[in-house]
């Protein structure tokens, strides 16, 4: 049943670049809807699991600071679906666990080794295919320079996370880091000027803005959260590589858009070589873990 789960949040998340495509307003009004509207379920979900948020202001610091990460994040991969085609900013995205492994040694301490420089390596070579031409047309090249800015944010917030390591309940995480976007974006929204613009949303606009809310958002983090306590960190990994394969199938369906011989090797060796980064950190994790627990 988690498999099943995480299989619908994958293919939801991957759906989001089509989505976004159908709503004519700004990125950032986009990412504060996205998380206010998704607020009551994260809440009830909270209120659920029989949670409260007593919690020292130390103990949440990195929480509200990894939710302003979040509408950040939200914004400029919104930004990258709008002025590039979702296929690449959805593989240019998902480099983030590359920029994790850039960053490990500094922030959580870790060393890297020569397989990871190795990782690394394949994982540029693969965005520089992925970029290719694009590198000229500036419409282009500002939405894969946000999506990797997204990317860039995100890995940001795994750091975070992993700092921490779950010191709050997941759903309590959810909801500070989900509170704390909106409230970061709001003022960002009213400064823009373009808070006007909802109202003249045509129908499929309201819905899928809607959608992007209760069903993207609010749903799909609550199904996965509910998988967290179930299943291995690196079946969960695998199992993440579907939304970037989800996102360019629905792509080239729903909108017609086509990837280059080139692009498509370069997606293929970012996604392969951050999975097997990924294999590697988990199975290192499961041996600390064994010896621990001797």
């Amino acid at each position: 049943m988690d498999r099943i789960k995480l299989t619908i949040v994958m293919l939801l998340w991957g759906s989001i670049g089509v989505f976004t495509r159908s709503i004519d307003l700004s990125p950032i009004i986009l990412a504060f809807l996205r998380a206010i509207i998704s607020l009551p379920i994260i809440f009830i979900f909270f209120l659920a699991k029989g949670q409260r948020l007593n919690y020292k202001f130390s103990t949440l610091k990195p929480y509200i600071v990894s939710g302003v990460l979040l509408g950040f994040g939200w914004a400029t991969l919104f930004y990258g679906y709008k002025n590039t085609s979702v296929s690449s900013a959805v593989i240019i995205y998902n480099m983030c666990p590359i920029y994790v492994l850039i960053a490990a040694p500094t922030f959580l301490k870790e060393k890297i080794t020569k397989l990871q420089i190795c990782i690394i390596s394949i994982s540029f070579i693969g965005l520089f295919l992925v970029i290719g031409n694009n590198a000229f047309d500036n419409s282009n090249i500002f939405g894969m320079l946000l999506s990797g800015v997204s990317g860039i944010i995100y890995s940001l917030i795994v750091i975070i996370n992993r700092k921490v390591k779950n010191k709050i309940d997941s759903s309590a995480a959810a909801l500070i880091q989900i509170l704390t976007s909106s409230i970061v974006l709001l003022p960002i929204v009213i400064l823009e000027g373009e808070l006007g613009r909802i109202l003249t949303l045509d129908s499929k606009g309201i819905l899928f803005t809607i959608i992007l809310g209760i069903v993207h958002t609010g749903i799909a983090y609550v199904l996965y959260f509910s998988t967290y306590h179930h299943m291995l960190s690196i079946e969960i990994a695998t199992y993440s590589y579907l939304e970037p394969i989800f996102g360019i199938m629905l792509s080239v369906t729903f909108l017609s858009e086509i990837l280059s011989f080139t692009q498509i090797l370069g997606g293929i060796m970012i996604l392969s070589s951050t999975y097997i980064g990924e294999y590697i950190k988990s199975k290192k994790e499961k041996a600390l873990a064994n010896i621990s627990s001797l």
